[in-house]
């Protein structure tokens, strides 16, 4: 025993660990798993202290200090002026903000790696604050530390009030306890246009830096008993079309069988060619388009409890024809253990913010399986941490 703690003491496991990056593994899937291992070692070496410290002191000052460093433009003035090495005076001065008080946040931010320290209190930009330039990224700071973190700590309050049942209505959850009101997310949203546009940008954000669906399910069985003409792809709750555009990158000529689909005010900021079917539609009403090959939904099923999800599927399943359309769920896939902390962070998220839920591969099943639907196969990409349900009517 004394030999492998004398071992560990060394100046060699940090170093072999410094010599580890994204860039080291051939493929996404080994990354993920050593980032997962990674998250077990900590585990492993932290004192209790030093796993609450972190939880709750920690990682909450992250996030307040990055949400201050936004709200000062730091990272956007920083880059404008070169994105060099600067002290955090020179710093403070370009976004007039007290020295004193920029130095600790920034002394901060380089603890956790959020910056580079390059030495006393002069600091260069890493690739994780460059990444945030991005306006679609960056908003998620905005966005959780707006409106996601408020609910969590409104959670355990609620919780206790409504004597600790799982939330399940979208107009009276812990979102409506938090910010006072009684409508779901998407009235919430239309009726606060700033919180509203956060919420869009942040999602757009999400969507551009996960693989797309063709790089999870593959398409060419899918479409290889398509009919030669009729309805081929309905986009059901398709928001502006990122998805529908990630499946025209690879079927360019079929534009006119395609159908994008959400409420009316989504659809008039939609990013796809006229020559795409552009509908307005409520989920909750029966699907008009009958007969297609393929019907999707991409978070569309998480945002809603187990009832409200039924009612959605019910009133799809009548356009499903049988033996030929299939029902292409993109979202969550738990597995049963071992789900990575992303995953179950999400589904949290999703019960906080909408009495919503991340479902699991039985939940999947006995979800679908009410609805008149049965499961056909769960799609999974070492790229992706979401998968995609194939079903089809019962």
């Amino acid at each position: 025993m004394a030999a492998n703690q004398s071992s560990c003491s060394s100046d060699k496991v940090p170093q072999a660990l410094d010599s580890i990056s994204a860039d080291s593994f051939a493929s996404e899937g080994d990354r993920s798993r050593v980032l997962l291992a990674a998250h077990h070692l900590v585990a492993r070496l932290e004192t209790p202290w030093e796993t609450v410290s972190r939880l709750c002191m920690n990682q909450p000052a992250v996030g307040a200090s990055l949400k201050v460093a936004k709200d000062l433009q730091l990272f956007e003035k920083w880059h404008e002026r070169g994105g060099l090495a600067e002290s955090a005076t020179d710093l403070a001065a370009l976004v007039n903000c007290d020295p004193q008080l920029l130095a600790r946040l920034l002394r901060h931010l380089a603890s956790n790696q959020m910056l580079e320290e390059v030495s006393c209190e002069v600091y260069r930009p890493s690739p994780f604050s460059t990444s945030l330039l991005q306006p679609a990224f960056g908003e998620w700071i905005n966005f959780l530390y707006d409106v996601s973190l408020p609910c969590f700590y409104k959670m355990p309050e609620y919780l206790q009030k409504t004597g600790y049942q799982e939330p399940a209505d979208p107009r009276d959850g812990i979102h409506q306890y938090t910010w006072g009101h009684r409508t779901d997310l998407w009235q919430y949203h239309t009726d606060h246009p700033r919180e509203g546009q956060s919420f869009n940008r942040a999602l757009g954000g999400k969507m551009a830096h996960q693989a797309g669906w063709p790089d999870i399910v593959p398409l060419s069985p899918l479409l290889d008993g398509a009919e030669a003409d009729g309805p081929l792809l309905v986009d059901v709750g398709g928001n502006i079309g990122h998805d529908l555009n990630r499946f025209r990158a690879v079927y360019p000529d079929v534009d006119a069988r395609l159908y994008l689909q959400d409420v009316p005010a989504v659809i008039k900021g939609a990013k796809v060619p006229d020559t795409v079917n552009k509908m307005a539609h409520d989920f909750f009403q029966p699907q008009p388009i009958k007969g297609a090959r393929i019907y999707y939904m991409h978070g569309i099923l998480h945002d809603w409890s187990d009832e409200p999800s039924r009612q959605i599927l019910t009133a799809l399943r009548g356009a499903l024809r049988p033996g030929y359309s299939k029902l292409l769920i993109h979202d969550h896939v738990l597995p049963e253990t071992g789900a990575q902390p992303l995953a179950t962070s999400f589904d949290l998220m999703m019960m906080t913010c909408v009495s919503g839920k991340e479902r699991s591969e039985g939940q999947w099943r006995d979800l679908l399986g009410s609805a008149g639907f049965k499961i056909v196969k769960f799609w999974r990409s070492s790229q992706a941490i979401q998968g995609v349900v194939e079903a089809e009517l019962a």
